[in-house]
């Protein structure tokens, strides 16, 4: 064969072997070059970062509640066997969430407890720590927003709300997840309110959930206070009856908040209210309008002064509350009431 036939052949063979692999190819999604392409849109227009130094006259007072359960023990239908409105033919569950939101709406100028000083203040939003509904049915989340409402216009509270999800918000569907997705961008997603940083992890963060929180803590810095929120706890009981419970998700969480000044955690799942320390770090577990403890938290924030009051609202009365200086101030913590923990210890 001639040199010139033999190039010529080679030639052929190639051009056939990449038409083949062409048209094996068709219909595979090669990721590989679409990372790439992501990260180069990243690096080329990073997020602008956030403001790290503090402005100071701090003044903030939030709501923190958990495990309103929409749905429990309740039906979709009404008595004549149509769609129920569940704020005029309410069930046992919803009377009590009726009863938790009139509380709320009625607690701005209630004094605090002595050793706290001062009366409340009107709330910037309401924090909610998961299990917003029963099974996480569409007409459970449809309740829990006649109740509850987004913005504090749109529901019977008067004041905006901002949830997370639970394990029950998954036990029927992604639906309640898609529906905090659409509004928030994501089950994980951060804002400002003023000085404070406040971060949702929704039910507890996994991998993409530390990686997140680690992103948006650097791009805050070391020195604006920052409040965390999920709905599994960290320690105490039923903190080891679920996914974040195994392996080391807590440990990993706890590298990752570590020499940044995270003030608070407030967590649900534990029906119960109470206070304990992780990691440094004060946390506090607040009630539920299912089973016996029927209360939220009320927190206040300022340049030098975490204070953290829990408000029963079956008994309209405070149950306990604590006290601490922040942001490097020196001073005393004060402690006092009765936690609601039904007798079992979380710890100080």
């Amino acid at each position: 064969m001639s040199p010139a036939i033999r190039k010529l052949s080679l030639f052929g063979a190639g051009a056939l072997t990449l038409a083949c692999a062409l048209w094996l190819g068709r219909g595979i999604r090669h990721e590989a070059p679409r990372r790439a392409l992501a990260a180069e849109v990243s690096a080329a227009a990073p997020e602008p970062p956030l403001r790290q130094a503090r402005l100071g006259s701090l003044d903030v007072t939030f709501l923190v509640a958990a495990d309103t359960h929409v749905g429990f023990a309740a039906s979709e239908h009404g008595a004549d066997g149509g769609l129920r409105d569940p704020v005029k033919e309410p069930s046992d569950s919803d009377r009590l969430n009726a009863k938790q939101i009139a509380e709320m709406n009625g607690l701005p100028g209630r004094p605090f407890p002595s050793d706290l000083g001062g009366a409340v203040g009107t709330p910037r939003g309401v924090l909610i720590a998961g299990d917003l509904t029963e099974d996480g049915k569409p007409w459970q989340w449809s309740h829990f927003v006649s109740w509850y409402g987004h913005r504090g216009a749109d529901g019977q509270l008067a004041w905006p709300v901002y949830e997370a999800h639970g394990n029950h918000d998954k036990n029927h569907s992604w639906f309640t997840l898609d529906r905090i997705r659409e509004r928030h961008g994501g089950t994980r997603y951060a804002f400002d309110w003023d000085d404070l940083r406040v971060v949702c992890l929704g039910e507890a963060p996994d991998e993409e959930g530390l990686a997140f929180l680690e992103r948006d803590l650097a791009r805050v810095g070391k020195e604006r206070p920052v409040v965390v929120y999920q709905h599994f706890p960290l320690r105490g009981p039923y903190s080891t009856d679920n996914w974040f419970g195994d392996g080391r998700y807590r440990a990993d969480l706890a590298r990752v908040v570590f020499g940044y000044n995270v003030v608070a955690l407030f967590h649900g799942h534990y029906h119960a209210s109470g206070r304990y320390r992780w990691e440094g770090i004060d946390v506090y577990n607040v009630g539920s309008t299912k089973h016996e403890q029927w209360s939220f938290g009320v927190v206040r924030i300022t340049d030098t002064r975490l204070s953290f009051a829990s408000w029963h609202f079956g008994e309209r009365r405070w149950e306990f509350w604590h006290d601490k200086p922040i942001n490097g101030q020196r001073g005393d913590e004060k402690t006092g009431g009765t936690r609601g923990d039904r007798g079992l210890y979380l710890g100080r």
